[in-house]
Parts: structure tokens; sequence; C-alpha cells
């Protein structure tokens, strides 16, 4: 396969790069190639961030941005490819699998329940699908000439011929015939009904609810919930008004959706957009709101709180989850300061970025992550971070939460890693100094032309890319 073919190649830059016997190194050709190994942690870089390979504890990742990127992580049982991001997708995880290449095809194979286990499968290519239930059923067809959808877009079963000529849909015991969408509608089985759209249309299921309409869109109605002792009603008037009715409770339109009032008894609350969407005005127990758009808005409730001054300018959020709390505020949408609080241990985390200047981001365990000129907002999206985001990286530092830290100019113009047992620093293909521990270091000016290497017993040196001698 070819994706074997480049990992071979990959490997056997590795090998021929890695030196054979300290547990730590670090040394390249700026900017064609560079190297890292610590311990199990090995990588390999080619022509900067275009082709890259990384070996963890965790598994292995390689990719060629922005074409692919394969990840393999056996402890987590993850295997994926991903195909000019974000346009093609090849995800294995836990037994489940999905893939995408958009807009042309979509394949899923999951678990629906365990107990027993059960498993959904959906396919797409173009206009043909097919695919299989949890409960074994298949279907498949070919849009929109013929076909069958099971368990699909909230519906029980869809059956189409010469769509939109003939369709059948059945759901919860009722089956609408159209012929053709969306002129006339026939409904049976639990229900009944006939629309004739948009001239007239009537529906009913028993005691249940009735709905309809006389000429779509100017008068609709609908009565939901008939056989509970709380049934609504709703008509619409379009465009002058529109109305609902529940015991307890009121909803009324004018000029249609411009004036609002929304009140309901118990417990009481108020709600009044006057006009929409200019004014809004939200009084009750539990919340509190106010906005004159786009000047401002407040809203206050028991565990959400929401400002927005000159929106999109400044927005203030603040929120108590259910293990943590955060707290945001944001300016022109894409810059923000946002700390999250984990309520059991204190623990915060900040992710902080001015665009295009930095992104600034620290972890609850203390790893950190800074950037500088970053040309591309962060939408903290994973995928674009592997495939997109270190084609525009310019500087970046990271600190793992054990303290190991890397800092990066242009993909190694200039490039520093530190750790308790190893340092380096690099100049390009320049310069590179590296210690170990206290006690060694070393000196590598060109890559190896010159080499300087001190240890306790004394100083040894190296030329024309010969190693050290005395």
């Amino acid at each position: 396969m070819p994706h074997k073919g480049l990992l071979g190649l990959l490997l056997f830059i590795v090998i021929f790069s890695l030196p054979l016997s300290p547990a730590h190194a670090a040394g390249g050709i700026w900017p064609l190639f560079s190297y890292y190994t610590a311990g199990e942690q090995k990588e390999v870089e080619v022509l900067g961030p275009f082709f890259t390979w990384r070996e963890t504890t965790k598994g292995t990742e390689w990719g060629i941005r922005p074409l692919m990127y394969r990840t393999h992580h056996p402890s987590q049982e993850l295997l994926r490819w991903e195909f000019l991001c974000p346009i093609g997708k090849y995800q294995l995880k836990e037994g489940d699998r999905k893939a995408y290449v958009f807009p042309v095809s979509v394949f899923r194979d999951e678990v629906t329940s365990s107990r027993p286990e059960r498993r959904a499968r959906n396919n797409a290519i173009v206009t043909a699908f097919w695919g299989r239930t949890d409960h074994g059923e298949g279907y498949g067809g070919f849009f929109p000439i013929a076909g069958q959808f099971k368990e699909r877009f909230s519906r029980d079963k869809i059956v189409f011929y010469l769509w939109p000529l003939y369709s059948r849909i059945e759901d919860d015991g009722e089956i609408t015939w159209r012929v053709p969408w969306p002129i006339v509608s026939v409904i049976g089985g639990k229900a009944k009904g006939l629309y004739i759209w948009p001239l007239w249309g009537h529906k009913e299921r028993g005691d249940e609810y009735a709905r309809g309409f006389i000429l779509w869109p100017f008068y609709v109605y609908k009565d939901d919930d008939l056989d509970t002792d709380r049934p609504v009603r709703t008509r619409f008037y379009i465009p002058f008004y529109a109305t609902q009715r529940a015991p307890g409770a009121r909803t009324d339109i004018f000029i249609t959706p411009f004036f609002f009032h929304q009140r309901v008894d118990d417990p009481p609350f108020d709600k009044w957009r006057v006009p929409w969407p200019i004014v809004t005005l939200v009084r009750s127990e539990r919340a509190r709101e106010t906005e004159v758009f786009p000047l401002f808005r407040i809203r206050e409730e028991e565990q959400k709180k929401r400002l927005n001054i000159l929106w999109p300018v400044y927005k203030y959020e603040w929120d108590i989850m259910t293990a943590e709390e955060e707290t945001a505020y944001r300016f022109l949408l894409v810059n923000k300061y946002r700390i999250v609080k984990q309520l059991a241990t204190g623990k915060e985390a900040l992710d902080t970025n001015i665009w295009p200047l930095f992104d600034y981001r620290r972890g609850f365990e203390g790893e950190k992550s800074f950037y500088i000129f970053s040309l591309l907002p962060s939408f903290h999206d994973d995928a674009l971070e592997r495939n997109i985001y270190p084609l525009l990286w310019v500087y970046r530092y990271t600190r793992s939460a054990q303290g190991e830290t890397l800092s990066d100019l242009l993909w190694g113009l200039y490039r520093r890693r530190h750790s308790s047992e190893f340092s380096s620093t690099q100049f390009a293909f320049f310069l590179r100094i590296e210690r170990m521990g206290e006690e060694r270091f070393s000196l590598s000016i060109l890559e190896g032309l010159i080499r300087y290497q001190g240890t306790p017993e004394g100083g040894k040196m190296g030329f024309f890319f010969i190693g050290p001698s005395d």
C-alpha cells in the first residue's frame, strides 16, 4: 500500500538520522529536515511543517500537510486518517467506524446499544445510499429515482419513487402519502387527514392533536396535547397576529415576528420583544434579561450570566456547570480571555488570545502553549491543529505538565528544548548547543563541521563531521 512505502521511507530517515547511543538527541539541516529523540519520544520533520512523524507512548502519528494525516494510538483503540482537512476523514475508535469525503460520501458503523450490543450502519456516495438499522433491517436506494430509509431523519421509514412525485413516510403509527410533494398529502394509520397545499389541509389523531391550514401560510392552526389537562392551542394569522394559549400561559405576536409577548403564571414568567430583534425584556423568578440590540444585553440566571456591549465588540459569559465554573470575556468574536475552574479541586485552565498577535493556553495540570502571529483564529479544533495550523506557525512555545519545554521560530530556524535531563538550543544548521544534566556539554557548528564535547574528564574536539576525540 502507498502509505506503507511512505512509512518505510520515513523509518529509514529516522534510523539514519537518530544517533544510536544517547538517550536524548536533536539535530538536522534547517529547513530540510530535523529530528529529536528523548526516551520513548521521537520526532522527525522534513521541509519544515510539511512532513512530520512522531512516536510517543500513546502510538505514532505522521502526516504530509495539508494533504493527509494519520494517527494510530493502540492504547486508545484509535486509528484515524484525515485527507485535505476538513474535506475527508476515516476513523476507527473502540470498534466504531466513521468516514466521509465532503460532499460526495458518508460512512458510519457504530454501536447504538451495549446490552445487547446493537450496531447501526449507513453509507452514501453522491446520491446512492445504503445501510442497516440497529435492529438488523437493511435499506438503500438511489435518490431521487427509488429507495427507502429506515430509522433515519427522525422517521421510522421513508419510501420514495421518482421523488417528489411519490413518497411514503411512516412514523409512530402514522402513514403519510405525498403525491407529489408538497402538493398533495394523504394521512392514514393512527392519524387521518388530507393536505392540498397551499389551499387547505387538516390532520388529526384521535383526541391527541389536530392541525391544519387555509391558504398557507396566512392561516395555520395547531391543537396539541388534547388528551392532557394542559392542551396547547396555536393560531397564526400571518402577517398580522399569532397566538398560543395553554392553561396558565399565553403568547401573542403582532405583525409577526416584530412584537412578541409571552406570559406564564406558575412560575411567573414574562418576555417582551418590542420590536424584535431590537428590544427584549425577560422577567421571572429564574431569569432577568434586558436587551437593546446592538447596544447592550444583560441576562442573569442562578448559574448563568451574560453581558453584551456594542455587539460584537464585547461579550461577557459566566456559567456554573456540574463540575466546572467558566468565565469568558470575548472581543470582536474571535478574541477572548477564558478561565475554567474545577469546582472539586480548585484548579484553573486559561485560554486567551488577541488575533492575530498571540494565542496562549494553560491547562489544569500546568501544561502551556503560546503562539505569536497566528495567521488563523484559534477555533480549538483538533483536526485543524494537526493539519493546518502548523503550516502557519511563526513562533510557538509549549510546556508539558512534566516541565518539558519547546521554543520554536519558523519551524527550526531557532529551536530550544529543555527538560530536567536534557537541553538543546539550535540556530538553523549553524549552531547547536546541548547539555546532558549538569556535567556534559556539546557544541556543534555547521552540524558537525566543528564539534566540541565537554565532560567531567575534560574536553574533546572533532572536525569535518568526525566525532570528538582526545
